[in-house]
């Protein structure tokens, strides 16, 4: 028997004459990237429902290969935030082979009738790229009896504050959250966008991209906590089918900065209109704003692009798929990025990665800080480094064992199958993926034994301990030592 890695997501076993010839174990990932497409306001405000068709060849929630950079443009329209990201993951080391991306639908709502001064809107996140020159917000409409036009705002610091000014109202897009200046006068009436994440995760096609056996990673170009919520029981239910897939996306802001306009700071003044940056107040980010706690999920800040509301969750999915299994994915720099939204300090840096959030830091280079999953459990540090691993032994241990299925259930059957994992994790260990055994401690076993109450069903226990990455180095110097 042969082992090999091969540039290819999963695990492959060759069978020959009822024997296992070779054992390939893929270094890469399948990446799927979900996000907003350049769409026609097919249905602007005429009923709630009506989704608005994609300036491009491409079709909602329809996963899209593409076999040059410039076809993400013909795809998905020139400029969009998905073409973009797919260019992105490219330049950081996404395979285009494996590469797809999936358009949600952008969904219409057309007098959603609210009655109080403040509340949450039905659907959200609100839909945020018709933002124009930052001055105004197109495509969110809101008014009441009185109020022809509501005056409409950004917020991002969670549930928005009263505006002061007249006829106003501030939105966070993030959460759907509003509050308005004054009671309404009647009903308020809310016409706006928001893209259908929901459909496009549960969609029949994206559940096939990342076959059985098979990993992957699933990207979403957004910083909201439902959206990730909602990916999040994507990627559980596929990995429940052996599809092992690690979900990634941006940590939902929970501050913001006003911009001031010729050195004149807005705060103050609700007459004019007032951008509002998506920040982070890290001194104040606790595990409360978020409400994913799982192995295979992992959040980032900050990750909004400067004075734009596009992430860099397409070049951080391309960072993750594209390394090597062997390659820990830390400390390492993002490419084709200019600036983001807001700087990390050291401090900041450390008091999100305390949260279970990766930290991104601008220094010169933007480097993705950490590799920490979402998960609060401290048994065994859960970092992207040891799920990969653990996902490779999982299909190993998988696909040996469905390789005995219709032979003779005895002590020669499941010896074969226990050597061939055990003769895997070898493998692992000289490739300094797994720790191996010494005369003192065994880091790695494996058991394959009949059950004890089935005659007709082998058991197979495997344990193994990933060898871990240097996160931190404490340096001390003596000076006429």
């Amino acid at each position: 028997m042969v082992t090999t890695f091969g540039s290819f997501p999963g695990v492959r076993v060759e069978t020959s004459g009822g024997g296992i010839t070779a054992v390939t174990i893929g270094e890469e990932e399948k990446l799927v990237l979900f996000g907003a497409a350049n769409y026609e306001d097919d249905g602007l405000f005429n009923s709630t429902g009506v989704t608005d068709s994609i300036s491009g060849e491409a079709s909602a929630e329809e996963p899209v290969q593409i076999n040059a950079r410039r076809e993400a443009d013909t795809f998905f329209g020139e400029g969009s935030q998905l073409a973009d990201a797919m260019r992105g993951a490219l330049a950081n080391g996404a395979n285009i082979n494996f590469l797809f991306a999936v358009a949600p639908k952008r969904v219409n709502v057309s007098d959603e009738a609210q009655t109080t001064q403040t509340g949450t809107l039905d659907n959200f996140p609100l839909y945020e790229e018709n933002v124009s020159d930052e001055d105004t917000i197109e495509n969110i409409e809101v008014s009441d009896d009185s109020v022809v036009g509501y005056d409409i705002v950004f917020r991002y610091d969670g549930e928005p504050a009263s505006p002061d000014a007249a006829d106003t109202i501030a939105i966070n897009p993030l959460t759907g959250q509003y509050a308005t200046d004054d009671e309404p006068t009647g009903d308020l009436s809310f016409n706006y966008k928001y893209l259908d994440w929901g459909s496009a995760f549960d969609a029949k096609d994206i559940e096939q991209i990342v076959n059985e056996d098979e990993t992957g990673i699933f990207s979403v170009l957004s910083d909201s906590d439902a959206v990730s919520s909602m990916l999040s029981g994507t990627v559980s239910t596929l990995r429940g089918n052996y599809q092992l897939v690690n979900g990634l996306s941006g940590a939902e802001p929970n501050d913001q900065e006003i911009v001031t306009v010729d050195g004149e700071d807005l705060e103050e003044d609700w007459s004019n209109y007032q951008r509002a940056d998506a920040q982070y107040d890290t001194s104040d980010y606790i595990n409360a704003n978020q409400s994913i706690d799982a192995d295979a999920y992992y959040k980032f800040a900050p990750v909004r692009k400067n004075n734009e509301k596009r992430t860099v969750m397409g070049e951080v999915g391309g960072l993750f798929a594209g390394n090597s299994i062997s390659d820990p994915v830390y400390n390492e720099p993002l490419s084709g990025i200019g600036t983001l939204e807001q700087q990390f300090t050291r401090t900041d840096a450390n008091n999100m990665r305390e949260q279970n959030i990766i930290p991104i830091r601008q220094n010169g280079s933007v480097r993705v800080k950490d590799n920490l999953s979402t998960s609060t459990e401290t048994d065994w540090e859960r970092d992207f480094w040891r799920r990969r691993i653990a996902d490779r032994v999982i299909l190993i241990a998988k696909q040996i064992g469905e390789s005995i299925i219709g032979r003779i259930n005895d002590e020669q059957t499941r010896d074969s199958a226990e050597r061939l994992i055990a003769a895997e994790l070898r493998t692992l260990v000289d490739d300094r993926l797994l720790r191996g055994n010494t005369e003192d401690e065994d880091y790695w076993f494996v058991d394959v034994y009949e059950d004890s109450t089935n005659p007709n069903e082998v058991n197979i226990d495997v344990g193994f301990t990933p060898l871990g990455i240097v996160k931190r180095v404490d340096v001390s110097i003596t000076i006429n030592a």
